[in-house]
This record gives C-alpha cells, sequence and structure tokens, in this order.
C-alpha cells in the first residue's frame, strides 16, 4: 500500500488530543515521505509547534469526506472510522481507550465491539503498535480487505439501525403504559350472536345483549377501551380493558362491528391468515356447530372502521406444541406477512391458538417481531412482566352482572392465583 497521505480526524482535546499530539510527535517522523493530515480542533500553539514538515494541521472542516477521500489511510474511532469505511478507504482504529490496529476480518469485532476503540476499559495507546502497523501497510506485508468493509458495516446502514431503535423506543412506551397497573382486563370471547345456538359443545359465544350489557358495565364504570395496537402506538389509558375475540367469526362482522360503531368501543379479532378457510373445521371435528369465518372484504371493513386491530391466531389453527421446528415459524410468522399485506398495516400480536404454548412458541412469536403474545388462562398477572404470555378472562355465555363486575374488577387475576384456579 502507498502511504502517501494518513489523516487522522478528532478533536485536539481530551484524550483524542493527546492520540494526535503522540502521532504529530511520535509516528509522524518516522514517515517522512508520508503527509500526515490532522482535522480537528481548536489547533493551538502547542500542536503547531510541535508539526513537523510532513503533518498539516487543519481545524474543523466542513467536508470531512473530501478528507478521507483524498487519504491512502484513516486513523481514527468511532464515527470517523465507520464513515471511512463507507466510503471504501481504508483504515487505523485507535480510539481513547483502546488501539484496534488495522481493520480486517481479525479486528473487526473487536471494533465494532469498542465503537472502534472509544468504549473499553483503558488501554495505553501503544505508539509502537501503530509505527509497526503503518510500517507493514507501507511494505506491503499486510493488506486491509476494503471491498469487505460493507459487509462488516451492515449493523450501521440506516435500514438496519432504525428498526432497531424505534423497537427500543416502542418498547418504553409499552412499558410507560402498562407499569401502572397490577392488572389489566383482558376478555376472551369468539362467536356474537342474536341467540343461543342448539347444541354448542364448547359455549364459545355470547349474545349480541350479553354482550351490550357488559359494554355498558364497562362504559359506567370508567373503563377506556383499547387495543394492543393502542399501547404499541403510545395510548397510556387510565383505566383499560381489552375486549378480544378469537378465530374471526363472520358473526363478529354482523353483529360485533355494529356494537363497537354504537358505543365507540374498541376490539382485537384474531383471524387466521390462510385467508382460504371459510369454517371452523378445528371444532366441527369436535362436534361444535359449523359455523362461517369472515370474509377478506368483511375483515377489511372492520379493520377501516378504526376500532377493530386485526391480530394473527395462526396460519391454519393448529396446536403450536404438536409442530415442528420449522412449520412452526411459518405457522406464526407468515401468518403475520399474509395479514399485514391484506389489511396493509402492522399486525403487533399474537393469539395462540388453544391458548396452548411453551418456551419455544414464545420464542417464534418474539422472533416473528410481534410485540404481544396472547394466551388464555397462562401468563402472570401483570401483563407488563410478560407481554408474550398476556393472560385473558374467558368469557361465557349466561355471565351474570355480578359475575362479570367480578372478572373485570381488576383484582380478578390475583383472586384466582390465591384460590389456585386456572394457575
Amino acid at each position: 500500500m502507498v502511504l502517501n497521505n494518513v489523516a487522522w480526524a478528532g478533536r485536539l482535546t481530551g484524550p483524542k488530543g493527546e492520540i494526535a499530539w503522540r502521532i504529530i510527535g511520535e509516528v509522524a517522523p518516522q514517515f517522512p515521505a508520508t503527509v500526515f493530515t490532522i482535522v480537528g480542533g481548536p489547533v493551538t500553539e502547542r500542536f503547531r509547534a510541535a508539526a513537523g514538515h510532513n503533518v498539516h494541521l487543519q481545524d474543523f472542516v466542513s467536508d470531512v469526506d473530501a478528507v478521507y477521500r483524498a487519504s491512502d489511510l484513516v486513523i481514527g474511532a468511532g464515527r470517523v472510522a465507520i464513515e471511512a469505511m463507507q466510503l471504501g478507504r481504508p483504515v487505523i482504529a485507535v480510539g481513547e481507550n483502546r488501539y484496534i490496529g488495522p481493520i480486517d476480518g481479525t479486528t473487526i469485532a473487536l471494533a465494532k465491539a469498542t465503537n472502534f476503540g472509544d468504549c473499553d476499559r483503558l488501554h495505553p495507546f501503544d505508539t509502537a503498535a501503530m509505527v509497526r502497523d503503518l510500517g507493514r501497510l507501507a511494505s506491503g506485508a499486510i493488506t486491509l480487505p476494503v471491498a469487505d468493509y460493507p459487509r462488516y458495516l451492515v449493523d450501521y446502514r440506516l435500514d438496519h439501525v432504525y428498526p432497531r431503535v424505534m423497537a427500543v423506543y416502542r418498547e418504553a412506551l409499552v412499558d410507560a403504559a402498562l407499569r401502572p397497573f397490577a392488572e389489566i382486563p383482558v376478555l376472551t370471547y369468539h362467536r356474537v350472536l342474536t341467540e343461543r345456538p342448539a347444541g354448542s359443545k364448547f359455549n364459545i359465544y355470547v349474545t349480541v345483549d350479553e354482550l351490550e350489557q357488559q359494554i355498558l358495565s364497562l362504559k359506567q364504570r370508567g373503563f377506556q377501551f383499547v387495543t394492543f395496537r393502542d399501547i404499541a402506538d403510545g395510548v397510556r389509558p387510565k383505566k383499560p380493558v381489552i375486549l378480544s375475540f378469537d378465530d374471526g367469526y363472520e358473526d363478529n362482522h354482523r353483529n360485533l362491528l355494529p356494537l363497537l360503531k354504537k358505543h365507540t368501543a374498541r376490539a382485537v379479532i384474531y383471524v387466521l391468515g390462510d385467508r382460504t378457510i371459510t369454517d371452523n373445521h378445528w371444532d366441527i371435528a369436535q362436534g361444535e356447530p359449523a359455523a362461517a369465518l369472515m370474509s377478506d372484504g368483511q375483515l377489511l371493513e372492520c379493520q377501516c372502521s378504526g376500532l377493530v386491530e386485526i391480530g394473527a391466531h395462526g396460519m391454519t389453527h393448529r396446536k403450536l406444541t404438536q409442530l415442528d421446528a420449522a412449520v412452526l415459524a411459518d405457522e406464526v410468522s407468515a401468518s403475520k406477512t399474509a395479514l399485514e399485506s391484506l389489511i396493509d398495516d402492522e399486525v403487533v400480536s399474537f393469539a395462540y391458538p388453544y391458548g396452548v404454548y411453551a418456551r419455544r412458541e414464545v420464542a417464534a412469536v418474539q422472533s416473528a417481531g410481534y410485540l404481544f403474545g396472547v394466551g388464555t388462562v397462562n401468563g402472570p398477572v401483570r401483563m407488563a412482566d410478560d407481554k408474550m404470555r398476556v393472560r385473558r378472562i374467558t368469557m361465557f355465555p349466561g355471565t351474570d352482572r355480578l359475575q362479570f363486575r367480578k372478572k373485570t374488577s381488576g383484582w380478578y387475576l390475583r383472586y384466582c392465583r390465591l384460590k389456585g384456579k386456572d394457575f
């Protein structure tokens, strides 16, 4: 490598100023044919007096990229090293706390772990190491894999960093919304019917009249209807309740949606990603009457109302614990992809089919990018303690007003835990 021009960039005060001072006084004199451009400030008389014939002192510049491009090698830490690498310039990384050396496949991991030398326990700067490395580069004893630098810097690309930063920010918003509450009633419903059906084996329904009375009770008691998406978007309710409806039955569109509109209530409906499934085949096989699921158009009407969050319920309503790892991953992630494509919006919550899951299933849901994993009678009492195992309260037909008030009291889950019920 020809080293006609070497650039060092950084402030000339503090620890970085001391590194610049030693480069000027101890390193540059050993390479008299190389021009060392020192970019940073303030340039004091001390530095001017120390600078030899091959040291070019510049104060702060508006176009530091031009300096990098004009250099055969750049010395620096933090964003200096990253920016130079992005421009395809060979880099020696040295920061306030550690000398990393020439950036190649053997040093990039340490460089990234220490912000290219700026963040680590203090290792005294070794001038001899820099002189040795510059000599090896100048003689051709080593070459730097500049062509690999874009791959090294994938973690610093905006399209990679921005989602991670936003995920942390969003997590903080969710935590702030949930932390004040020992319990948040999350109610589980399925079908909403005008009259009681004949032959229901599992009683997974409520009537329109029952649900309307429950909505009115919640409103009269000051509850605020929210969804998981609301919480993810930073809504901080004073007295939240979440109404959730599993499976996406056609009667949710026909009977639930008008109730939500009438009372300006909100709800989450969990639907299947495989939109070719048109009925509750998993329950029909167990003796439950057949029931139609919502069409795409009906689902979109619910979503476009602004009152319904669409959540995922797997692709095909299978017990996740019975699937191998590859099928599990597809069942969880493909449902998110399919539904997001349909509704043209983010799907933030996943309801485990049958409420059955273990650690592997939780990991799959989290890995797929959901912010909430929703169970049934399992999970902690406090939602903020584990957002991947949200506990819900199952609602059945015939629940009287006193029972409903108890289930939505704000202490019901702690009562159940004390009694050993469903824990």
